[in-house]
C-alpha cells in the first residue's frame, strides 16, 4: 500500500510540474506575441506598471511620514522615477532605502522605453529603405520594373514636370531599394521639381502594386524587364492593373514595352482600350529606314521626342473653328501647325489646305512648351495678309516665272543596291521596311558571319521581301579585308547594326566600341580612294555617350535606339495621342519628314522671313516645320544646324546646301533637272486647286499681275 501510495504521489507531482510548465509557457507566448506588437504593446504596459508602482510607494511615503499629504507622496513618488537626483536630498536609512527601490524601477521602466523607441525606429528606418511602406500621392507617374531605359524617361518627365505642382515618380522594382537609389542618384544629378520615389515589390503582385496609389496615378509605365521572354510578365502586371478588386472607375492610362510581336495580339486583349504598346524594334526600324534616306533626320525626331525642345502638342483652339487649316498654319507666330485630330480621335498630318476645323477638332501642333501655343490677337491679320505683297520680286521670280511642276517633286521609287553590315533582331524588320521604298529589281547586301543567321535569311527572309533580292557576304564588321571586299561605291545606303546579343547593360559598351571600330575602317577605305563618297551611312549604337566618339567618323546619322524609345514612351506617358501622329509620320504610306535642299522653294544668299518660306512650300504641296545650316553640321550645341519650329518673323539667309525641313507625302527632297517658264494662265490653272479660298485668289490674282507687268 506504500508503494502505491508513493508511487500516486509521484504522478500526482509529476502532473503539476507539466501543469507549471504548460502555464509558464502560455503566459510566456502571449507575453513574446504581445511584445510583437512593439510600441502599441509596450508603452501601455509600461505605462500601467509606472502607475502602479507610483501608488504604491506613494503610500508607503505618505505612511512613512515624510510628506504632509498624499498629493506630494505622489509628486515625490513621480520625481524620483523619471530623475534620481530628485533623491539627492533625503534623510534616513528607510527613507533613502525607499527612495532607492524607486529609482530601480525608474530605471529600468525609462530603460525599456527608450530601448523599445529605438528599436521601432530603427525597423521603421529599414522598412523604408526596403520601400515597403504605402504611397498617398495624387497625379504621379508610376514607373513599374527596370531595364537601363529607366534613366531617359526619368531624366524627361523630370523636364516634363518643371511647369507642374509637386509632381512625383514612383518606382516599384523587385530590385534592392539602396541599389535602385543609389544607381538613380548616380545617373540623374538633378531632379528639379520632382519628388522620386522609390518601393520594392513584384510588379505582378497586386497587394504590392496597391502601395502605389494606382487610382490616382496619371499614368503607369511598365519597362520589359532583361530576361528571356519578358513579355509574359508585362501581360501578367497589366492584368494586375486592371483586374485590381480595389480600383475605382477611373480609365487607366498604360504604356508597356513588347519585346516580341507574336505576343502584341494578347497583350492587347489584356490591356485593351487602357494600354498602349511600344514596339522598339519595329519603331526603330522604321527610323532607321527612313534615316539612311534623310540625314539628320534621327536628329529632328531626337528633338521633337524630347520635351527638352520643340515637341508635338494637342490644343482646342475655338478662335479657329470654322476656319480652314491654311488659316491655322500662318496663325501663330511661335508655333507649328502640322496637323489636325478630328472629333473621332482620327488624326490628319498635313490636311488639303482647304480642310475646314470643326468644334471638337483639335489641331496638332510643334511648339517649345503647350504655354507657348498663344493665338496672337492680331492673328486675323496674319492670316489675311499672308500674300499682301511684301513678297521680294526675287522670291517672285523664283517660283513664280521659274516655278518647276508640281508633279516632278512627287518621288518614284528607283532600283537601289543598299548594304546591311552587321545583325540583330531588328534586321528582318528593316529588311522588310526597306522593301516599301524601294523598286522592284533592288538588292540588299547583308554581312554577317553566323551560319544560323545565313540559314534564317536563305529559309526565310527571302521569301518576305517582295521587290529586294538578298545577297549574303560571310564576314564580319570589324574585319577591314572583308569591308573592302564588298566595294562600298556600288551602294546607295549602308546601315551598320550593333550585335544581336548586345542589348545586355554588360555588352553595350563592346557593341558600340565595335561600330566604332567598323565606322573608323570605313572612313579610312574613303580616304585611301581618292573617290568622293556617295553612300550614305547610317550606324546604330546604343550608349549616347559614344555618338561623340564617333562624330569624326564617316556616319551620316546615328539611331541611338534605347535613348530613341525612352523618349517615345515618355511622350505616350504625357500624351496618348503621340503614337497616332508618329505612326503616320515613321511610315512608307502618308506624310513623312523629309530635308529638301532650300534652293529648290527659296533663292539663296537673300534674307527671307520664315513666314514667306511657308508660302513657298505650300506651293509645291509640302509644309515647312524647319530648316538645316549646314555650316552647323557638326556642331551639337546647335543641335547639327537643325532649327525646329522657328519663329515667323525671323529672318533666315539660306547657302549652298542648305537645307528646309517639310512634311509631305512621296515628295522628291534633290532639285529637279528641268524647268520651264509658265504663263499667266498656266499658273493659274497650277494652284487654283490648291487654294481655292478668297484669299488665295485674291493673292493669285495679284501674282498674275506682276507676272504680267514682267512680261510687259
Amino acid at each position: 500500500m506504500q508503494i502505491t501510495s508513493t508511487n500516486g504521489n509521484t504522478s500526482r507531482s509529476n502532473n503539476h510540474n507539466k501543469t507549471l510548465k504548460y502555464i509558464c509557457s502560455y503566459i510566456k507566448y502571449k507575453f513574446d506575441s504581445l511584445f510583437a506588437h512593439g510600441l502599441l504593446f509596450i508603452i501601455p504596459l509600461l505605462t500601467i506598471i509606472s502607475v502602479f508602482i507610483i501608488l504604491i510607494f506613494s503610500i508607503i511615503y505618505y505612511y512613512t511620514e515624510r510628506t504632509d499629504n498624499y498629493e506630494d507622496a505622489l509628486w515625490q513618488t513621480f520625481t524620483r522615477i523619471l530623475d534620481p537626483c530628485a533623491a539627492a536630498d533625503d534623510e534616513g536609512l528607510k527613507h533613502r532605502i525607499i527612495s532607492g527601490i524607486v529609482i530601480l524601477c525608474g530605471l529600468v521602466i525609462v530603460a525599456i522605453l527608450i530601448g523599445a523607441i529605438v528599436t521601432f525606429m530603427e525597423e521603421k528606418l529599414h522598412e523604408l529603405k526596403k520601400g515597403r511602406t504605402t504611397v498617398i500621392e495624387k497625379n504621379h507617374t508610376i514607373i513599374l520594373g527596370w531595364s537601363p531605359k529607366i534613366f531617359d524617361i526619368i531624366n524627361e518627365l523630370i523636364i516634363a514636370n518643371e511647369n507642374q505642382r509637386n509632381p512625383s515618380i514612383v518606382i516599384l522594382t523587385s530590385k534592392d531599394n539602396s541599389e535602385v537609389q543609389y544607381m538613380i542618384k548616380d545617373k540623374i544629378n538633378n531632379s528639379r521639381n520632382t519628388r522620386i520615389i522609390y518601393r520594392n515589390g513584384n510588379p505582378m503582385s497586386i497587394n504590392d502594386l496597391h502601395k502605389l496609389s494606382l487610382n490616382q496615378a496619371r499614368s503607369i509605365i511598365i519597362l520589359a524587364p532583361e530576361i528571356n521572354n519578358p513579355d509574359v510578365r508585362i501581360i501578367k502586371t497589366i492584368l494586375a492593373i486592371r483586374n485590381n478588386p480595389r480600383r475605382t472607375n477611373i480609365h487607366f492610362h498604360i504604356v508597356a514595352e513588347i519585346k516580341e510581336r507574336i505576343n502584341l495580339e494578347a497583350a492587347m486583349i489584356a490591356g485593351e482600350d487602357e494600354a498602349l504598346f511600344v514596339y522598339a524594334d519595329e519603331i526603330i526600324a522604321r527610323i532607321i529606314a527612313q534615316s539612311c534616306r534623310q540625314s539628320g533626320l534621327s536628329i529632328i525626331l531626337s528633338t521633337l521626342l524630347s520635351f527638352q525642345n520643340a515637341e508635338i502638342y494637342f490644343k482646342h483652339e475655338s478662335a479657329l473653328v470654322g476656319r480652314t487649316f491654311y488659316d491655322a498654319v500662318f496663325a501663330y507666330n511661335k508655333c507649328s501647325v502640322i496637323g489636325l485630330m478630328l472629333s473621332d480621335g482620327t488624326v490628319k498630318i498635313f490636311p488639303r489646305l482647304t480642310t475646314i476645323i470643326n468644334t471638337d477638332d483639335q489641331i496638332i501642333v510643334i511648339a517649345e512648351d503647350d504655354d507657348q501655343i498663344i493665338l496672337p490677337s492680331d492673328y486675323l491679320l496674319h492670316i489675311n495678309n499672308e500674300y499682301s505683297g511684301s513678297t521680294s520680286s526675287s522670291l517672285i521670280n523664283h517660283n513664280t516665272v521659274l516655278l518647276s511642276n508640281p508633279m516632278t517633286r512627287r518621288a518614284t521609287k528607283k532600283i537601289e543596291r543598299n548594304l546591311l553590315l552587321g545583325w540583330n533582331n531588328k534586321a528582318p524588320l528593316i529588311a522588310k521596311e526597306l522593301d516599301t521604298y524601294v523598286a522592284r529589281g533592288s538588292e540588299l547586301h547583308i554581312l554577317t558571319n553566323s551560319d544560323i543567321i545565313t540559314q534564317f535569311i536563305n529559309e526565310q527572309l527571302v521569301n518576305e521581301l517582295t521587290k529586294q533580292k538578298i545577297f549574303v557576304h560571310s564576314g564580319s564588321l570589324i574585319n577591314k579585308f572583308d569591308l573592302e571586299k564588298l566595294n562600298l561605291f556600288s551602294y546607295d545606303y549602308v546601315i551598320l547594326l550593333a550585335n544581336e546579343d548586345s542589348e545586355q547593360q554588360n555588352l553595350i559598351e563592346e557593341a558600340d566600341a565595335e561600330c566604332l571600330i567598323c565606322l573608323l575602317y570605313l572612313q579610312n577605305i574613303i580616304d585611301k580612294s581618292n573617290n568622293e563618297k556617295t553612300f550614305s551611312i547610317v550606324a546604330e549604337m546604343y550608349d549616347i555617350r559614344n555618338c561623340q566618339l564617333a562624330n569624326t567618323t564617316c556616319a551620316d546619322d546615328f539611331i541611338v535606339s534605347p535613348n530613341l524609345i525612352s523618349k517615345y514612351i515618355s511622350q505616350l506617358s504625357e500624351n496618348k495621342n503621340i503614337k497616332k501622329v508618329y505612326d503616320v509620320l515613321l511610315t512608307a504610306d502618308g506624310p513623312e519628314i523629309y530635308l529638301c535642299l532650300a534652293s529648290m522653294f527659296v533663292p539663296l544668299e537673300t534674307p527671307i522671313s520664315y513666314y514667306q518660306i511657308l508660302q513657298e512650300t505650300l506651293k509645291y504641296q509640302c509644309l515647312a516645320i524647319g530648316y538645316r545650316l549646314m555650316k552647323y553640321l557638326h556642331d551639337e550645341t546647335r543641335f547639327f544646324g537643325i532649327v525646329l519650329n522657328p519663329d515667323k518673323q525671323e529672318q533666315i539667309i539660306f547657302s549652298q546646301n542648305d537645307k528646309i525641313i517639310i512634311l509631305a507625302e512621296k515628295f522628291m527632297s534633290s532639285a529637279p533637272r528641268s524647268t520651264h517658264i509658265l504663263n499667266t494662265e498656266q499658273l493659274f490653272a497650277l494652284n487654283r486647286d490648291i487654294y481655292q479660298n478668297r484669299r488665295f485668289a485674291a493673292n493669285l490674282a495679284f501674282l498674275i499681275k506682276i507676272h504680267a507687268f514682267h512680261d510687259v
